[in-house]
């Protein structure tokens, strides 16, 4: 076969060409450091690198974003649940305290103001946010669990249902036939038909409900002020129900507000209290449930907002006078606000307020102050009766003073009978409040131990990013070193082809002659 010299000068171009670009690839993976620059260049690579990167993107964003986040939400959780279970010690220990001794006169203001201050502190936790968010409102982040100031109660009004257990149902020590100095001159008119009666205790079935200063009408015959129902359903252990209409008790029958019939029950709106017969307790004790469903429009800043605890309707007086009616059911599984971790792996950041702060608690802390200003009003009595026996005006008067003394003596009973139920109130209440912390606690191990797997799971998803940026690195880079190497290398293979082909192009026909 004839080669011409035609033939050599292409051949020896094709293969410069290669060689030129050998060395083009190599130089353009040394300045970028990648393998290729297009997928058409190596497709399984391309194809691996799209894999790779989409999977570090998402380990990046669990690790930097997703990770963080929930950490910060529960530790901010953390350190408010931390400080409800410090408030609720602190009542503990005024609970023991008091279980012992009757606190000094001097120091009984000091501790009404100290009780409400920590019930106040109780609820403000719940109250807390995270980046703009409440952290204990379940799904409803943007709003808060109480009424944080007077215009997020503005024109709302409820009807609640609330569910409670009859264990729920506890004996009150009240104290009856309280004394009263103002009623001294009636008792001194025989004309008035009014006889000083002494102080007794009573023992009576109490049920608290959530709120105090519930809707109530004041005159039931009125049509412009009907009645607003209080209604109460309870479920009998064997699946029936009962109704009970209560007897409603307003401010004017102060007197009889624990005054009940066995087979009756008072409804004392001021109070938010349900007190009950004896025959009527004895016939509810043992069902399994007790519904009342109540109205309430006068709230105060700072109550727990109904929507969040129960089952209500929430009547809302628009701009243009409308009222807008929004209806709100409790989720029993829970509201979780859960963050994605790792590849489906989910992690509940939030714990929910109804769930360690309670109406009970405040409740209870109210009950408190309120046995220790009984004792400190009564004390009041005691000295403003003192101060009537040097009065001009009952001083020389020896029937005056005959009775301003029986008052005395029925005060000082009345004072034993104070201390004694405010003694009992505090000491049975340090059970309420252990049980409280122990609810506390159940919240605080269980957000504990979330953080705890947290940050398990980010030092995995550290791990994991790291192993991937490296095979993601593996698959899209080059080593520089040896990509430099093979580069000069082929620069001399290049080079040395440049100067073969010139020499072999030169030549002419001549020169083979």
């Amino acid at each position: 076969m004839r080669v011409t010299n035609q033939m050599v000068t292409s051949s020896s171009l094709r293969n410069m060409q290669k060689s030129m670009q050998r060395v083009s690839k190599l130089n353009q993976q040394v300045t970028t450091h990648k393998k290729i620059s297009a997928p058409s260049e190596d497709p399984v690579i391309a194809i691996r690198a799209l894999k790779l990167r989409t999977t570090v993107d998402q380990l990046d964003q669990y690790k930097s974003k997703n990770i963080k986040d929930a950490l910060s939400w529960l530790g901010t959780t953390q350190d408010s649940i931390e400080n409800v279970y410090q408030r609720l010690q602190d009542v503990y220990y005024y609970c023991e305290q008091g279980a012992t001794d009757t606190f000094q006169t001097k120091d009984r203001n000091t501790i009404i103001n100290e009780l409400y201050a920590l019930k106040d502190a109780i609820y403000r936790e719940g109250g807390s946010t995270y980046a703009g968010r409440y952290l204990f409102s379940g799904y409803k982040t943007e709003t808060n669990l109480l009424f944080q100031d007077t215009a997020a109660k503005e024109g709302l009004s409820y009807n609640i249902t609330e569910d409670i257990s009859p264990n729920k149902i506890i004996p009150k020590s009240v104290v009856l036939n309280g004394t009263d100095p103002s009623q001294l001159d009636d008792i001194l008119d025989p004309a008035s038909g009014t006889q000083y009666q002494q102080p007794v205790s009573e023992s009576v079935y109490q049920l608290r409900l959530a709120y105090s200063n519930l809707d109530h009408a004041v005159d039931n015959t009125d049509p412009a002020n009907p009645v607003l129902p209080i209604t109460i359903e309870v479920t009998m252990a064997d699946g029936t129900v009962q109704q009970i209409t209560p007897n409603i008790k307003q401010m004017a029958d102060s007197a009889t507000y624990y005054d009940v019939a066995d087979g009756e029950v008072n409804f004392i709106p001021e109070t938010g209290e349900l007190i009950f017969g004896d025959d009527i307790y004895n016939t509810i004790k043992t069902a399994s449930n007790i519904s009342v469903n109540y109205d309430k429009s006068e709230f105060e800043v700072g109550d727990l907002r109904p929507e969040m605890y129960f089952n209500c309707t929430r009547h809302k007086t628009m701009p243009d006078g409308t009222i807008q009616d929004t209806d709100f059911t409790v989720d029993k599984a829970g509201q979780p606000i859960q963050y994605e971790v790792n590849f489906n792996q989910y992690i509940t950041v939030n714990a929910e307020g109804k769930d360690f702060i309670y109406h009970d608690m405040g409740n209870k802390i109210e009950d408190l102050a309120n046995a220790v200003q009984d004792v400190l009003d009564i004390e009041n009595t005691i000295a403003k009766l003192k101060g009537l026996l040097e009065d001009p005006q009952y001083k020389d008067d020896e029937n005056a003073v005959a009775q301003i003394n029986r008052m005395l003596e029925g005060a000082d009973v009345e004072l034993a009978l104070k201390r004694e139920k405010m003694q009992k109130l505090f000491g049975n209440n340090m059970t309420n409040f252990q049980n409280f912390m122990e609810d506390v606690s159940a919240v605080q191990a269980k957000v504990g131990t979330t953080y705890s797997k947290l940050e398990l799971i980010e030092v995995r998803v550290t791990e994991q990013l790291a192993n991937f940026k490296e095979l993601k690195s593996s698959n899209e880079d080059v080593d520089t070193e040896e990509a430099a190497i093979e580069m000069y290398q082929a620069e001399l293979v290049y080079e040395a082809s440049l100067a073969s082909t010139a020499s072999v192009v030169k030549k002419t026909l001549l020169d083979y002659l």
